[in-house]
């Protein structure tokens, strides 16, 4: 009965996580019917943690995690308040005789590191420079295999994570605010304190020299663990290309590049020639991402200017299953060389507060036709486009990518208006999609106002999914494109996911799922939106 009550638990337990679109309380509220559902929760509430907690606090200092639920920590996020830094609000911490914030209760989670044996991914958002006391600890646990630093200033002192192996490392600096497409971002990069804050000024105005001294942290801090990694994010602020050149990357499958481009200087080979020369030392690479933000001054050739490319390229980019590019890469002339290419992205990102300029039809149809011409089973396609969506574009993409299984097309700046083309038509055009599981499109609807009480929006995205799901045998999830309001005068694109459920008899339900977004630089795989 016990091995029974166990199973039955762990399926109870795994049907309310979040993660698989249950409610964040609902574990919450199982946890507190009895003791026995209390302890079966406490290794899945606890998984992931962050902290400090603002409510959390006493006189004496910030409050930790009880040491009994140490054991079941897998991902810590240590998430330092950024006003608590200003030197008209200090709190739980100091400046020292420079005007840097240092934090008083940082010592709490280096002691207790030891004690957290699951403990498997660390992230840090801190405005001020981590102490090495911290790395040090950090690099004896014997579980860690993951560190994710986001808006956090490096120094040297993050050489220090060592012995630690660590498999999968995501280096993102101060200030890196990204909009890609028109979809939800941060919160906080909406509120314009972030941007004033004073140490977030103050690195600012520091910038050359603290740029040269993290680029350097950065290069030491990877090639520490290069041997070993297999997942690396990686902004082109923090990085040169002839230094990741001279580093060798055995067992490296994922390498995504953010932000700006790595700076070239003008004694170097072209930029397209340093990637290469980078990716050439990457023999196990199978998932490439070029995620640089739009620039009018900074456009990036992946296979440079010359004509033919160079044979050693093309035979690289044919070596990649999985490939994501943004707009601020040219792509022409790249993709009919990916032969073995299953999964692909083309993004619209630039830098906030403006927004994105993403494909036209006339550059879909380019791209589309150099998939084709690379003869690859794409069965997995994500894309940004600026135009309306016609059944015509649909047509382009089912003739050029007939085995997609996986197809998401958003539009940068969506807008319902009417639609010049019927349901029954986008229908027709996605129907040679036989293997089409799951589906997102950007198509037109009436326009209905998005507090409308009846919710005429969603009734009509809904009645469209079910006339999708009638005509596609094997679809399983499809969504919709809406405008979603984000603020008193701000809207953004959102979308209306629906899972599809068939009966014995041939009877259709649809079942709303949470709302989705995909947390930047992850590009295949969306998870449930936190805010």
């Amino acid at each position: 009965m016990s091995i029974l009550n166990a199973d039955i638990t762990h399926i109870l337990i795994n049907d309310l996580l979040s993660s698989n679109g249950g409610s964040p309380s609902a574990l919450l509220t199982l946890a507190s019917t009895s003791r026995f559902f209390r302890e079966s929760c406490l290794p899945y509430l606890f998984s992931e943690v962050r902290w400090p907690h603002k409510s959390k606090a006493e006189e004496s200092g910030l409050r930790f995690f009880p040491e009994g639920l140490w054991p079941y920590i897998r991902h810590f996020r240590l998430e330092w308040f950024d006003e608590w830094t200003e030197p008209t609000r200090l709190k739980w911490g100091t400046l020292d005789k420079d005007g840097n914030y240092v934090p008083h209760d940082l010592v709490k989670f280096n002691l207790a590191i030891a004690k957290m044996p699951k403990l498997s991914k660390v992230t840090l958002i801190c405005p001020f420079v981590i102490p090495r006391s911290l790395f040090q600890s950090l690099g004896l646990s014997r579980s860690l295999s993951a560190i994710i630093f986001i808006d956090t200033p490096l120094q040297i002192g993050i050489t220090s994570i060592s012995p630690v192996t660590l498999k999968q490392i995501s280096l993102t600096p101060v200030g890196q605010t990204l909009r890609i497409g028109d979809g939800p971002t941060e919160p906080r990069f909406s509120d314009i304190t972030y941007f004033i804050r004073d140490w977030r000024r103050k690195y600012r105005s520091q910038a050359s020299w603290r740029q040269v001294q993290e680029i350097q942290a950065s290069i030491v801090f990877v090639k520490t663990h290069a041997a070993h990694i297999t997942h690396l994010e990686l902004s082109g602020s923090l990085c040169s290309f002839g230094a990741l050149a001279r580093i060798d990357w055995p067992f490296l499958k994922t390498f995504a590049l953010t932000g700006n481009a790595p700076v070239t200087e003008p004694y170097e080979p072209p930029a397209h020639v340093q990637l290469f020369n980078v990716l050439a030392r990457m023999d196990a690479l199978r998932d490439l991402r070029l995620l640089f933000a739009q620039s009018k001054a900074q456009e990036f050739h992946v296979l440079g200017r010359d004509d033919p490319p160079d044979p050693a390229h093309t035979a690289k980019l044919a070596t990649l299953t999985d490939f994501a590019i943004s707009n601020a890469c040219k792509l022409g002339g790249v993709l009919n060389h990916m032969s073995s290419l299953q999964r692909l992205a083309i993004l619209a990102i630039v830098d906030l507060p403006r927004w994105p300029i993403a494909l036209g039809q006339a550059e879909v149809d380019h791209v589309l036709a150099d998939v084709a011409a690379s003869t690859c089973e794409l069965n997995h396609l994500r894309i940004i486009i600026e135009d309306k969506l016609t059944p015509n574009v649909c047509w382009s993409i089912t003739s050029n990518c007939p085995r997609l299984q996986t197809l998401e097309i958003e539009r940068c700046g969506y807008h319902d208006g009417k639609s010049v083309s019927s349901w029954q038509e986008f229908l027709e055009a996605l129907s040679p999609l036989s293997a089409l599981r799951d589906l997102r499109i950007c198509m037109q609807f009436p326009e209905y106002d998005d507090v409308d009480e009846f919710e005429s929006w969603r009734i009509v995205r809904r009645d469209c999914a079910k006339a999708l799901a009638t005509g596609l045998k094997l679809l399983g999830k499809v969504g919709f494109e809406y405008r979603k309001r984000a603020g008193t005068h701000r809207y953004q694109d959102a979308w209306l996911d629906f899972e599809i459920n068939r009966s014995k008899g041939g009877a259709i339900e649809l079942c709303q799922l949470p709302a989705m977004w995909y947390p930047f630089p992850e590009v295949w795989e969306s998870s449930r939106l936190p805010f």
